[in-house]
This record gives C-alpha cells, sequence and structure tokens, in this order.
C-alpha cells in the first residue's frame, strides 16, 4: 500500500495530473459547467454555461439557475422547462495533464496549456490553474485583426528608446519576474503603439505576403482546425414552428406565389425545374438533374425567436412566415449558443453578449453528395469579402479556383480524389486563414501550398462594411451548391471558424490589437474569444507558470461522450 500511494503521488508530480474544466473559456473545444439543450423548436443538441448554477453568480454570491437558452442553429429563444428530457447539471470536462512534456521542449503554437495564473497563483491555498491554447512566444509581436491572428518577429523595443521627457518609451520592470504584466505587451489596447501599427498596415497593404518582412497570418494544422468548427446550421434541424405554418398555408401566399423565405438553404432563380426537393415545407434533400449548372445558396436567416407568452424575455417580435418575408438576410455572426445561457437572476443574458454578433468570413460547408454519372460535376462555394472561392468536385478530380481580386495569382490548382460515378461522398469545403481546404470521406485532399491566397481588402467601389464584409457575396451568397449533370445533395451543414475578439469594446476594425511577447514567455488565449479571460486581458503566461500539455477528455459527466484526445 506504501508502494502504491507513493507511485501515485510520483506520477502526479511529476507525469500526469487530471483538472477539471470549470469555466466556458475554451468552449466549445472542452466544456465547463453545463446543461446540454436540445432545441423543442429544430431538435439541434448543444451546450449552455452553467457555471453560476454551480459555482453562484460572481455578483450575487448565490447560485443562480440556468433558466433560458438560444439555439445556436435555429435562434429560438426558449425556457428550460420546454427541453425535453429535462436537462440535467453536468461538471466541466476532466482533462488528463501531461508534465514533464515541457521540461524537454518548448510548447508548439494551437497547443492547449494549463498553466498558473501569472496574477495570483494561489488563493487561499488553493492552486489557481488556467487552460488555453499557447498562440505566441518570446520575441514575437501577434496581432488579432477582424477575428483573425497574424505575427512577426520584426520588431524589437530598445530599451533605451525614450520620449521628448526622457521616459523610456517601452519600459523594462525592476524586477524581470513581472515582465508577464500587460504594460510590458507594449500594446494598443492599453497605449500607443506606433511602430507596430505602421508595420501591420504596411503588411495590409502587402496583402500580408509571406517573406515581406511584416506580419503574416498564423494558420492553423488541420487537427486544430477541425477541433475549432462552431456550427452555423444544419440543415437537416429545421424549426418545427415554420415548417408547421408553411403547410398550414399550402406553400403558397395571397397572390398565389409559392413561399420560399423560411428557408436557409433555397432554390436560386432560373433554375427551369433542374432542382427537385423532398420536402417543400422541409427542404432537405436536393436532387439536380440537367446539363446545364444550377444552384442552391445559403442565405442567413439568423434573426432571434421569441418564446410566446408573458414572460418572453427578448424584445424583437415573434418569428413567424409572413414577418420573415419582411426581413433580410445577416451576415453571419460569431454566435456562440454556449454562451446564450439566461439565469434567474437575469444578470447574464444572451442578448449582453455584443462580442458574439461579429461578421466571421472563415466558413465550412459540407455535405453528402451522390455523383450519377461520370460527367457530373458538384461546385461548393464559400464568399470572403470581395473573393469567392470555389472547390469543383468530379468523378476522379478536385479542383481549386478564386474569384475576383488576386485570381490570376491563385490559379487553378487540382488534385486526384476517390470520388467515383454512382457512389455517395461526403464532402467538405472549408476557408480558414486564407487556406482553402477540401475533404472527401473525412480525409483531406492535400494542395498544399497552392491552397493557400493572399487577402484582399475591399476597395471604395466595392461598399465594403467596416467589419469587411461585401453584401452581394457576405450576404447574399455566403455559401452555395452548383450542380451540373445529376446529382443529389443531402446533410448540408454549414459551420464557421473561431473568430478571435478585439479587447476593445466597442472594436476597432480599422486596426488590430498588437501585443508584444516578452522572451520566456507566452500569449495564450481561449477558444471562447467572446467570453474568455486570458492574455489580452491580464497579461503573460511565464514559462516558471507552465504545468503541462493537456492531452486527453477522459470524463465528460454527461450522456454525449466526449472522450479522446485534445486538438
Amino acid at each position: 500500500m506504501v508502494f502504491v500511494v507513493v507511485l501515485v503521488l510520483l506520477l502526479k508530480l511529476f507525469v500526469t495530473e487530471a483538472f477539471v474544466i470549470p469555466t466556458g473559456s475554451m468552449a466549445e473545444t472542452l466544456y465547463g459547467y453545463q446543461k446540454i439543450i436540445t432545441c423543442p423548436m429544430c431538435g439541434y443538441h448543444f451546450p449552455v454555461n452553467a457555471h453560476d448554477e454551480a459555482e453562484g453568480n460572481p455578483i450575487t454570491r448565490r447560485p443562480s439557475p440556468l433558466v433560458g437558452f438560444c439555439c445556436p442553429n435555429c435562434r429560438y429563444q426558449g425556457h428550460i422547462e420546454e427541453v425535453r428530457p429535462a436537462p440535467t447539471l453536468n461538471s466541466g470536462d476532466r482533462v488528463l495533464v501531461l508534465k514533464p512534456l515541457y521540461h524537454f521542449r518548448s510548447p508548439r503554437r494551437g497547443e492547449v496549456v494549463v498553466f498558473r495564473f501569472p496574477e495570483k497563483p494561489q488563493d487561499n491555498y488553493t492552486a489557481q490553474n488556467y487552460i488555453k491554447r499557447a498562440i505566441g512566444f518570446g520575441g514575437e509581436t501577434i496581432a488579432i485583426f477582424r477575428g483573425d491572428l497574424y505575427v512577426t518577429t520584426a520588431l524589437d523595443y530598445p530599451e533605451e528608446e525614450c520620449d521628448e521627457f526622457g521616459q523610456p518609451i517601452y519600459p523594462r520592470p525592476a524586477d524581470p519576474t513581472d515582465l508577464w504584466k500587460p504594460r510590458y505587451m507594449y500594446s494598443n489596447v492599453y497605449d500607443t503603439n506606433p511602430r507596430a501599427l505602421s508595420l501591420f498596415e504596411a503588411s495590409r497593404k502587402a496583402h500580408f505576403r509571406p517573406g515581406s518582412g511584416g506580419f503574416t497570418i498564423i494558420r492553423k494544422e488541420e487537427a486544430q482546425v477541425l477541433a475549432d468548427r462552431r456550427i452555423v446550421f444544419h440543415n437537416d434541424y429545421q424549426p418545427e414552428e415554420l415548417v408547421r405554418q408553411a403547410r398550414a398555408l399550402g406553400l403558397r401566399d395571397a397572390q398565389g406565389q409559392e413561399l420560399i423565405w423560411w428557408t436557409r438553404w433555397y432554390i436560386d432563380r432560373d433554375t427551369d425545374g433542374a432542382w427537385t426537393v423532398n420536402d417543400p415545407a422541409r427542404p432537405t434533400v436536393f436532387t439536380h438533374d440537367h446539363p446545364e449548372q444550377h444552384w442552391i445558396r445559403y442565405r442567413h436567416l439568423a434573426h432571434p425567436w421569441k418564446r410566446r407568452g408573458p414572460d418572453a424575455h427578448d424584445p424583437t417580435p415573434p418569428t413567424d412566415i409572413a414577418q420573415l418575408a419582411q426581413q433580410k438576410p445577416l451576415p453571419i455572426d460569431n454566435f456562440l449558443g454556449y454562451n446564450a445561457g439566461r439565469d434567474a437572476d437575469n444578470i447574464r443574458a444572451w442578448r449582453d453578449t455584443s462580442q458574439d454578433r461579429l461578421w466571421v468570413g472563415d466558413l465550412f460547408l459540407e455535405a453528402e453528395v451522390q455523383f450519377a454519372s461520370s460527367e457530373t460535376e458538384v461546385v461548393f462555394e464559400l464568399s470572403r469579402g470581395v473573393n469567392r472561392f470555389q472547390a469543383q468536385f468530379t468523378p476522379g478530380r478536385v479542383t481549386l479556383r478564386r474569384i475576383g481580386k488576386g485570381a490570376e495569382e491563385f490559379g487553378t490548382p487540382s488534385r486526384p480524389c476517390r470520388i467515383q460515378a454512382g457512389q455517395r461522398h461526403h464532402l467538405r469545403f472549408a476557408n480558414v486563414d486564407a487556406r482553402l481546404w477540401v475533404w472527401i470521406d473525412g480525409r483531406r485532399v492535400d494542395f498544399g501550398p497552392e491552397a493557400d491566397y493572399l487577402p484582399m481588402e475591399p476597395g471604395p467601389e466595392d461598399q465594403a462594411d467596416p467589419e469587411g464584409w461585401v453584401y452581394a457575396n457576405d450576404v447574399e451568397r455566403p455559401a452555395s451548391i452548383g450542380v451540373k449533370g445529376k446529382a443529389t445533395v443531402r446533410h448540408l451543414v454549414l459551420s464557421r471558424d473561431i473568430y478571435y475578439t478585439s479587447a476593445r469594446l466597442p472594436p476597432d476594425f480599422s486596426q488590430p490589437d498588437v501585443y508584444y511577447v516578452q522572451p520566456g514567455h507566452y500569449l495564450c488565449l481561449g477558444d471562447n474569444s467572446a467570453q474568455s479571460s486570458d492574455s489580452r486581458k491580464w497579461g503573460l503566461v511565464p514559462d516558471r507558470l507552465l504545468l503541462g500539455k493537456a492531452v486527453f477528455v477522459f470524463w465528460p459527466a454527461y450522456p454525449e461522450m466526449r472522450i479522446g484526445l485534445i486538438k
């Protein structure tokens, strides 16, 4: 027994240790306290933060039960009493942390790390352990701009540089162990940093071209790209209320015109009957049979629903078909259902999360497609700003295209693939971090550097929004599927990448947030950027406070078991 106790203690101290995730700063990669909700309107399953119910509200200091939610798929706002089966309070993910790894090497970009909180490593003799992703490293300057991350090592901050009054422009602390503090990140969030802003502006004009000596976009590895997906809309989960209203109206309006405005995926005009659907009130299977190419397109009808009744808490009017006819689609935003809970004290409500309403241009489009013949051609298209990007699938080959500014530099890279005529294939196309990604039946088609492109800024002629989106692309046609020949498309899913939010409120879309990472330190960010307390707010992580790498989720305490490696 003594031997076993000693062995366990040694393993815990030097090899591996289990941690419980208490908060939602890494959602939805890792869950804190939460309840799994099944939306009563569309049936989609999603987690909602329930930390205040478990640990108490930080303002009132008493438990505050979760009473409301907003579905990230259909945007229905409801009350917990409506959910069947009734959700239970679940503890956070339990993760294993590998401790000795960072004794032999430094963290790699994107790894999930556990560390002591530098401002207060202990609180009442209890260790303050945080978990985030390692994003920036010593000597780097990291920029957060319109949801993406950029990096440069070209900036240095000489200690002897002073202002007109002889004060150091970039000060150093008397105690080197204080370098983690925000004032030594030389961030324009807390003060001006003309050197970094000037270099970033020059990099924007050069389209963040690699090798130019300026900022370049940070691109994630494949495993993290897939782990960072967040739902926009799953077409198999359509709101029952709209389907019921459509059928009650006979699918036509008072003038006898066919109703189409309640669905997010719809058939484009002038199709000459080329498309047919399985159910006009709930189209989930689209079949095309025509020698010419025709399109189905997505529009983001993501207006929040109101729960009818005297206790409804959403100020917007109730959603029905008649009102949808008057509403226009919106740009795809970074709304996250995990943050959209409403507690009994009504202190934290989903409508208060203003950081969850920012335009996201990095999207994933996936569907199951049956290719009827060797002549069938299927095109997945994603828009971003002034550009539209396409993946053209034919039996035996997939080709990438860029439409708009910079198309002549991109070319049309092509690769052989496993698509066969007469077979069903799961296709996924993504545009993330200025790189195009293609997967067929879960296996990536590697285009190498040919899939990377230079981001182009909209010009005055594009009438772009300050956030960077262009109405004709990002609102009218953010995602589309075109078919030439005969094919059947089903199980359409549109997702988005993580949007890294600004630490400034309101955010300034004309310039980035920049952070210098002192040597021997790390810039660590949470995946739930809109609701994460991370390096943007309290500073850097010193190397001496790193505990290890979070490698494995071994016990998520809820029915949908999410056990496996952390990506």
